[in-house]
């Protein structure tokens, strides 16, 4: 054990310039630093990010409440840690000192402890999770639509591609960049005009309707995959929250003249999804209708059905949806929950319950490379971190470092 020495806290900004909180913590003297990032695109469930006041009013909660609680505190766990933040918070929803403050702090703290013993941050969350390490796939948004991009974008938010039988992590990684590469070819050539713009989280996003970004998706994945003797899936987080109109009850594909209700809009899915043999949907229906997901689920059996803004990073919304058979794949958002505790609960029932969990990244980002070392750490078999960007490279590099302790070639596969 060591002793929290140190816990401060400042103002960056994420990758698309917002204000962030970041908090740097010592344990005997030895520093680890981390930042939180934040969702365009967040379910109503979430905890709060920041008490009010934004991240200024979190930098000052942090010094005036929190650091006088656990400044001395030894610190033995991430466990125990963040259960005294949860009881200086004193909330359901982290709305005192905020989801964001709870979570950097966490995680800086961890960082802080890791580096004081020598290790790497994977092995202490291993040994307290108790999985055996291993490298999850890269699944990542080479084009993008919806709110992450701008006017005249697909409505459907992400389109996703994950190399499924990789023979290292090294080889994982590039693959997703060689179809960002190449999908940026297919786009010149069929978009005229077309400038090669991207969204938030690096993907392309270009004026097109949903279907024809499918098809160019679908066509770079396979090109390399054949290049390179990877089988290369297609994916979609549709953010269905964000292309529903409340007023007609509604799911609305402009791009496509696309007028349709909850059971048109399921049958929409499935046919996308047949027709480019879809591996994983994200959010096809709103959070509140898990009915929805199950039923899609029962068409699509071989598909990979994920929750997002239906679960949260809630452990018992992803228990609940799966007794309802809604999901066979969860997200994993640490800030959704506000800490490294809460996020191994949700872990922990996605494994308990055969599901796969997929440790994201938010569409702000920062440079932090934290999320590699969860993932590994909790046993999660995906990580969504984008493709290109610093922001977004940083994590699949951190994986190729993991990698030369745990092993390249030990990949996890969800098929």
């Amino acid at each position: 054990m060591g002793r929290i020495t140190s816990l401060v806290g400042r103002v960056v900004f994420d990758s698309r310039g917002d204000k962030t909180i970041e908090v740097e913590a010592a344990v005997d003297g030895v520093k680890g630093r981390a930042a939180a990032p934040a969702g365009k695109s967040r379910g109503r469930r979430e905890v709060e990010p920041y008490p009010a006041g934004g991240p200024e009013a979190a930098v000052k909660v942090l010094r005036e409440k929190v650091a006088p609680r656990l400044v001395g505190h030894e610190y033995a766990s991430f466990i125990e840690f963040d259960q005294l933040l949860q009881e200086i918070d004193g909330t359901p929803n982290f709305s005192n000192i905020g989801g964001n403050t709870a979570l950097a702090a966490s995680v800086a703290a961890l960082t802080a402890y890791a580096a004081l013993r020598g290790d790497p941050p994977y092995k202490l969350i291993a040994r307290e999770t108790g999985q055996e390490p291993a490298l999850p796939l890269p699944l990542g948004n080479v084009l993008g639509g919806g709110k992450h991009a701008g006017q005249g974008a697909p409505e459907i938010q992400e389109y996703l591609v994950i190399p499924l039988n990789p023979k290292t992590i090294h080889e994982a990684v590039e693959a997703n960049i060689r179809v960002h590469r190449r999908l940026g070819e297919i786009l010149s050539r069929r978009v005229s005009g077309f400038p090669l713009g991207k969204g938030d989280e690096g993907g392309y996003a270009p004026p097109i309707s949903v279907e024809a970004a499918l098809d160019a998706v679908k066509e770079a994945a396979q090109r390399v995959g054949d290049e390179m003797g990877v089988r290369i899936g297609v994916g979609l987080d549709v953010a269905a929250g964000s292309i529903y109109d409340e007023s007609s009850r509604r799911y609305v594909l402009k791009s496509q003249g696309l007028y349709l209700d909850r059971e048109g809009f399921l049958n929409y899915i499935v046919e996308l999804a047949e027709k480019a043999n879809l591996v994983y949907i994200e959010d096809p229906f709103l959070e509140d209708d898990p009915d929805a997901f199950a039923e899609l689920r029962k068409q699509l059996p071989n598909t990979l059905i994920c929750g997002d803004d239906l679960v949260v990073t809630r452990r018992e919304l992803i228990e609940d949806c799966l007794k309802k058979g809604a999901i066979n794949a969860a997200i994993i958002k640490p800030n959704q929950v506000g800490s490294l505790y809460l996020t191994w609960r949700a872990v922990d029932a996605c494994l308990k319950g055969g599901a796969v969990p997929v440790a994201s990244h938010r569409s702000g980002e920062t440079t932090d490379a934290y999320l590699s070392h969860l993932a590994v750490g909790m046993g999660c078999k995906v990580i969504k971190a984008g493709v290109l960007g610093g922001e977004r490279i940083a994590k699949a590099n951190e994986l190729v470092r993991i990698s030369e302790e745990v092993g390249a070639s030990k990949v996890s596969r969800i098929v």
